[in-house]
């Protein structure tokens, strides 16, 4: 992969508070790169914090600022540094997700699949409405994953978009009803753990950030009852619920299972 830049972030440590001895070790840098890092750690709203920081040059194979570097703290969110670093290491960035539906049997001149229907999930994480018609992914600074605060906000649109537009590409082959089961093979890799920050939990197969959405709205006068929407919902109101299927059961050998429908993102 092409580097952009001959100086990449190699870890960013959060802001936080650490015991008054751990306050000096004082950074080991060069040039306008130190001033610009300074201006920042002495904003008024950092008074009372402690930074810890290393920028590390990809190119001369040495850090080329740091501050604290040595320091224990707590990461959060900057956690996402080394991990979104590792997918565009190891993937590169011209790395697409393909989510794929088979079918394990035939179709029949009416249009009914004799058999199974089987999304296999790629982990691909947008599942959702967030594409955008450019290709671009929407975002809400106050994501709807921290529900409960009333300034969360969940993406406009449609939050089964994507699923939508697999189910125009069954139909498009032909296929109206099906004999046998819907399945999703989420068998790629385990089910992670709850989140702790929002309680999401990551898996193979994530439709609306693996979120369902419900919002409480006020009537419209004094005394009128609330109403409630739940998204997603199918089309008779239910809500779409991740159930995590494991490996498709019972699937005919793999040379009677035809690609029918193929996302790419």
């Amino acid at each position: 992969m092409r580097r952009s830049a001959p100086v990449q972030l190699l870890v960013t440590l959060a802001a936080g508070t650490l015991p008054a001895q751990a306050v000096g070790n004082a950074a080991t840098s060069t040039g306008r790169l130190a001033e610009r890092i300074q201006s920042i750690m002495d904003r008024p709203e950092f008074a009372h914090s402690i930074f810890g920081v290393e920028f590390y040059s990809l190119d001369a194979d040495r850090p080329i600022y740091a501050l604290n570097a040595d320091k224990f703290f707590v990461p959060g969110s900057t956690t996402k540094l080394l991990t979104e670093g590792a997918a565009l290491g190891l993937l590169g960035a011209d790395y697409r997700f393909h989510t794929q539906v088979y079918r394990t049997g035939p179709v029949t001149r009416d249009g009914t699949l004799d058999g199974d229907l089987a999304l296999v999930a790629s982990g691909d994480p947008n599942l959702s409405g967030r594409i955008r018609p450019d290709g671009t992914l929407a975002f809400e600074n106050q994501d709807h994953a921290y529900g409960g605060s009333p300034d969360s906000r969940a993406v406009p649109g449609d939050p089964l978009l994507v699923v939508r537009e697999l189910a125009q590409q069954v139909r498009a082959r032909g296929i109206k009803r099906i004999r046998g089961r819907v399945v999703v093979d989420a068998s790629l890799f385990a089910e992670g753990e709850r989140e702790l920050g929002t309680g999401v939990v990551i898996s193979p197969i994530a439709v609306n950030d693996n979120l369902v959405d419900v919002t409480v709205a006020p009537g419209a006068a004094l005394g009128d009852p609330v109403t409630i929407t739940n998204l997603p919902y199918d089309a008779n109101g239910n809500i779409v619920r991740n159930n995590g299927f494991g490996a498709i059961a019972g699937v005919a050998p793999a040379r009677q299972i035809q690609l029918v429908a193929r996302l790419t993102f």
